[in-house]
């Protein structure tokens, strides 16, 4: 089983790397449509002028533009998963090919059902159907190459960037937790053991993501893990909720934004209160595409000196990142309360 899990995931990373789209959605098949109305218009205003405009000539180029194009593209999203492991040229060669076919095999039914659409003679009127399909497949592909460069790259440079802020948050993390462990070990042994298992589980779940995306499932496992650690410390001080949906939305997330959150909340609001305070942690939808989380915390009455802020930099800067202008971070704070919340959007 693991070895065939390995092979589809293996086989889908070809597939999203191959420079010719999924062609089998109806985006596509659109954008199709759109394009091949707008040759069919530059080929009849090439044959004629705009005076001489026939909309009965128009249609029936439209007919055979189109049944040319959805066959092609029909074939095309059924071989595609044959042509990915091809070289790119060889993959590109065989795709020209088939749809060179494709217009031949319809033009000759096309002459067969119309004989009027021929020119001068059956052959040169499908020759030029030939060289016009070759010149537009060429250039569809050319297209589609480029467009899987720069997709490439863009998800290159974002791994990258992505790991590098990565780099930044977990020395973080790991130095503060590892300072609250040392300082049980003298005063309480018991207590300092267990949470140095905790410690191993937590760092197994963060070691074990390797820079990739997390979900909110595995962000608020962590979560759950490190205020086992911090409960641990504190005792009865800490008072946490949670409040999240059922079931757990389908949400991609930058690994390790919400532990820092909640680090923050314990470290600058509820520890410093003598009689201990709440954290909540509250997970919404906001909308069918976006979700909200909160991570709100009781402030004391005389705030400590502030952070630097560079958690929640740090996490706003990977948010943008990966999602863009569709993610933000607020902050909302008032005399009593100090809040931080995450919008990001919901996988369709």
């Amino acid at each position: 089983m693991p070895a065939r899990a390995a092979e589809h995931s293996r086989k889908q990373q070809l597939l999203e790397a191959f420079f010719l789209p999924d062609l089998c959605n109806t985006r596509a098949i659109l954008y199709l449509l759109a394009v091949s109305e707008g040759l069919v218009m530059i080929l009849t205003l090439m044959e004629s002028t705009l005076e001489a405009f026939s909309m009965q000539r128009f249609g029936l180029v439209s007919l055979f533009v189109q049944w040319v194009a959805l066959i092609s593209v029909a074939l095309l999203c059924q071989l595609r998963r044959l042509l990915v492991g091809l070289q790119v040229l060889t993959a590109s060669l065989l795709a020209l090919l088939l749809v060179q076919l494709v217009t031949l095999a319809v033009g000759l039914m096309a002459d067969w059902l119309w004989p009027s659409l021929a020119y001068d003679t059956d052959w040169l009127w499908l020759g030029r159907n030939a060289l016009v399909s070759a010149l537009v497949t060429a250039l569809a592909l050319r297209y589609f190459y480029v467009q899987s460069q720069w997709r490439m790259q863009a998800q290159a440079e974002l791994r990258a960037r992505l790991a590098a802020l990565q780099a930044n948050i977990r020395p973080h993390f790991f130095f503060n937790t590892l300072n609250t462990v040392a300082a049980l070990i003298v005063t309480d042994p018991d207590k300092a053991e267990t949470m140095l298992l905790d410690l191993a589980q937590l760092f197994r779940v963060v070691l074990n993501g390797d820079d990739q995306p997390s979900t909110l499932a595995q962000e608020v496992e962590l979560g759950q893990r490190y205020l086992d650690i911090e409960r641990t410390r504190l005792g009865e001080r800490l008072r946490v909720e949670w409040q999240l949906p059922e079931p757990m939305p389908d949400v991609v997330l930058p690994s390790l934004v919400l532990q820092p959150l909640l680090e923050n909340a314990i470290y600058h609001g509820v520890q410093p209160m003598r009689q201990g305070g709440w954290v909540r942690v509250n997970a919404r939808q906001l909308s069918p595409r976006q979700l909200c989380i909160e991570v709100t915390n009781a402030r004391p009455e005389k705030p400590t000196a502030r952070g630097n802020g560079i958690a929640q930099q740090n996490i706003g800067a990977r948010l943008a990142a990966m999602f863009g202008d569709d993610a933000r971070l607020q902050i909302h704070e008032t005399p009593e309360q100090y809040q931080v919340r995450l919008l990001v959007p919901v996988a369709a």
